[in-house]
């Protein structure tokens, strides 16, 4: 049903200085950062070796960010997996009781939903289907269409 890991998601303090560490000791490459006023964060997409790595910073107390890291300190947020068909992992997720929420899809783009940390091992599990062209697509051009930076 998971065909991969598609990005890890990190909670930070300090968004720049999480920015700098990763550039300057491991080599990564920044492809996005953006406010997501929504949400209240902003968000720095880098591309580390084969890997894609999200930093989370709060522009809010509010937001779910901060509030992760008040109850669970700075570190992993979310691990993001892609499936080939959401719809398939949905109805496997109702047969096994394996409770999601929070249903978005971005059009023609993808679509994804989160399975609480309860269901996925400690850890929020953003189940995701890229879809159209952007299914066979790299992660730098999935990355800034889903951001708006495309």
């Amino acid at each position: 049903m998971i065909e991969r890991i598609d990005h890890v998601a990190v909670a930070v303090r300090n968004g720049a200085a999480a920015q700098k560490r990763l550039e300057d000791v491991f080599g990564a490459r920044l492809l996005v950062e953006q406010v997501n006023s929504k949400g209240r964060y902003r968000v720095r997409i880098f591309r580390l070796g084969d890997d894609l790595v999200s930093v989370l910073e709060a522009t809010s107390p509010e937001s779910f960010v901060a509030k992760h890291i008040e109850k669970f300190g700075e570190g992993v947020q979310h691990i993001g997996v892609e499936v080939d068909s959401l719809d398939q992992a949905l109805k496997r997720f109702d047969e096994t009781g394996t409770r999601y929420a929070a249903f978005e899809e971005i059009s023609g783009v993808r679509k994804e939903v989160l399975v609480s940390a309860r269901n996925g091992f400690g850890v929020i599990l953003q189940v995701m289907e890229w879809l159209g062209e952007y299914k066979h697509a790299s992660p730098e051009e999935r990355m800034r269409k889903a951001w708006g930076t495309a």
